[in-house]
């Protein structure tokens, strides 16, 4: 598996990734990862989206839910093609709901470990899915996808 991440940008300072973005893109469209949760801001979050829309083959993840910001990261990942959310560290199950109803092909499971439980993560997933594909694509199948596995 190849990929780069996490990165967390100070505060604020969520441009720092774009050299990152470019040597992705120029090494076949890595997968970035990027710090969703504090010290991200909803600021960070916007130049993320905006990074992303520059490097549409660059797949970059946002991770945590985006934090206290998870309505709008929400949205940027429904709205900018080639960003996924990983799921973990939830506020609210509500957020998990919201997330997989908006972007059932581009949210990953997350657990957060060691900080987060993964039998809790998984459990919130499989409490606002049912089975079938969308569980199955959450709980794996879209980052075997991403990862090319």
């Amino acid at each position: 598996m190849n990929g780069i991440g996490e990165l967390t940008p100070a505060p604020g300072r969520a441009g720092l990734v774009e050299p990152v973005l470019r040597a992705a893109r120029d090494h076949g469209g890595l997968p970035v990862v990027v710090h969703g949760s504090a010290p991200t801001t909803a600021e960070d979050l916007e130049t993320l989206g905006g990074l992303a829309r520059r490097y549409p083959r660059v797949p970059l993840v946002v991770s945590q839910l985006g934090g206290a910001h998870w309505m709008r990261a929400v949205e940027l990942v429904r709205d900018t093609p080639n960003m996924y959310l990983e799921l973990s560290t939830a506020p609210i199950v509500f957020a998990v709901r919201v997330a997989i109803a908006e972007i059932p092909g581009r949210t990953l499971f997350g657990s957060d470990a060691p900080y987060g439980d993964p039998v809790l993560a998984r459990m919130t997933v499989e409490r606002v899915t049912s089975p079938g594909e969308t569980r199955d694509r959450v709980l794996g199948g879209t980052l075997a996808e991403l990862l090319g596995l």
